[in-house]
């Protein structure tokens, strides 16, 4: 096994991947080179695997014995190419630094046989950009301790290619709903609303491509799942040059640990396409009875796709970010103030209980009942309101449908909606 690091033609110093421009730089003397010049095996310089026994003089104030019993199974050791330093890194690691000379190094090993990937999306976002997004991100947000608000600056910022399996599948689903139709008159000082009651049966299919499944156990899938999607009209064939200057990970989940992930996803966007079907016609309460699906002609391919992953530290507390390397979409869940937060409910429900009372008292005069049910009211806007402040603080979220990656929309081949009964209720209303 070996690392290994790719050399500029002209100098020999360390190259790197500029995602601004889609060139190999070379910081040292300036060159720039296409990732095709590049890849040309005869510039990677290779270095020999050393010992995968970890010694605690490799890492600074490292030195109690059980640590490292606990990690030895976990972790290698290579040398780097440029300086011949001690490399640690965890056995997923496939591209790092040398934390002795900084110099990015491709371990070749993690990246052969069944963990070389198919595909690749290189960075098109940098390091600055990823700065500029995550400032926006947080300047947004209203409702930040004052003291996070004036040194909000990410402690640690990495560029990784995170391992994605891939999988394309065709859906074929049957469900059953019930629905409503509601027609209302008056007679006199009765209103009357007649409920019409149907069934409805719908069948369809939807294929979809490369949806996507993180298959590190390293980054939460609510973040990765968050950033998305990727621009797969840029993706490319894989090559060993675009990490150089990031990290990157090989899978630790397979395709089958996977599977059932990107399958709930899948049956999403179709039970939901098939829904929508019976909604857009104007039913109402619209019920599901039952639902099947099948899941048939299932492929995987397996692809690095970029990702900025920015960490800062508030209150002793981790607060974690993730950019798209690609698109720049920002992903992330930040510290709230409490008490900014309650102060503008409760202006919010205050306001809401005057303007609904003054309206209240000019229709009904009866001040009583109208202090009980504005009262209530107020304190439903009041936590309504909050909640959605302390929810706009993250928009960390897991994906439950598969839409951006169908081929085309349901079609459907049942569509039946079969009217059972009505049944008709009455109310007194004023009659002024």
């Amino acid at each position: 096994m070996a690392t290994v690091e790719y050399k500029c033609p002209n100098c020999a110093a360390p190259l790197v991947f500029d995602a601004s421009k889609k060139t190999i730089k070379c910081d040292f003397c300036d060159s720039e080179f296409t990732p095709s010049v590049i890849e040309d095996e005869s510039v990677a310089k290779p270095s020999k695997h050393i010992n995968s026994r970890i010694d605690s003089e490799y890492i600074e104030g490292e030195k109690a014995e059980e640590y490292w019993m606990k990690v030895e199974a976990q972790t290698a050791g290579y040398s780097c190419p440029s300086c011949g330093g001690a490399i640690i890194c965890t056995e997923n690691s496939a591209a790092l630094f040398c934390p002795y000379c900084g110099n990015p190094a491709i371990i070749e090993s993690s990246l052969e046989g069944q963990f070389r990937p198919d595909y690749i999306i290189p960075f098109s976002k940098t390091k600055d950009q990823a700065v500029s997004a995550y400032k926006a991100f947080v300047e947004k947000y209203k409702f930040l301790p004052k003291a996070f608000r004036d040194s909000h600056a990410p402690e640690k910022i990495s560029g990784i290619y995170v391992p994605y399996h891939l999988m394309s599948c065709s859906v074929a689903a049957s469900a059953t709903y019930t629905g409503e139709t509601k027609e209302s008159w008056t007679v006199g000082d009765t209103e009357y609303t007649k409920t019409n009651h149907y069934s409805h049966k719908r069948a369809g299919k939807m294929s979809f491509n490369n949806v996507p499944s993180d298959a590190s156990t390293s980054i939460a899938d609510e973040y990765t799942e968050s950033v998305e999607p990727f621009d797969y009209g840029k993706i490319e064939p894989f090559k060993t040059v675009y990490l150089t200057g990031f990290l990157a990970d090989k899978y630790d989940k397979t395709p089958d640990d996977c599977r059932e992930r990107m399958d709930s996803r899948v049956i999403g966007s179709i039970s939901k396409a098939l829904k929508s079907s019976v909604t857009s016609l104007g039913y109402e309460n619209v019920t599901v009875q039952s639902h099947s699906e099948n899941i048939s002609d299932r492929t995987f391919s397996y692809a690095l796709l970029p990702l900025w992953l920015l960490r800062t530290k508030f209150n002793d507390k981790y607060y974690y970010f993730a950019m798209n390397g690609q698109t720049g979409k920002v992903a992330g869940k930040l510290p709230t103030d409490g008490k900014k937060i309650n102060l503008s409910a409760f202006l919010i429900s205050l306001i809401g209980l005057i303007i609904g009372f003054l309206v209240y008292l000019f229709n009904e005069n009866s001040i009583l009942y109208g202090v009980i049910a504005f009262i209530i009211s107020s304190l439903i806007l009041f936590f309504v309101s909050r909640g959605i402040m302390y929810g706009k603080a993250s928009n960390v979220a897991s994906k439950y449908d598969a839409d951006y990656y169908s081929n085309a929309p349901v079609s459907i081949s049942v569509k039946e909606d079969t009217y059972m009964y009505s049944n008709t209720t009455s109310r007194r209303i004023r009659n002024d």
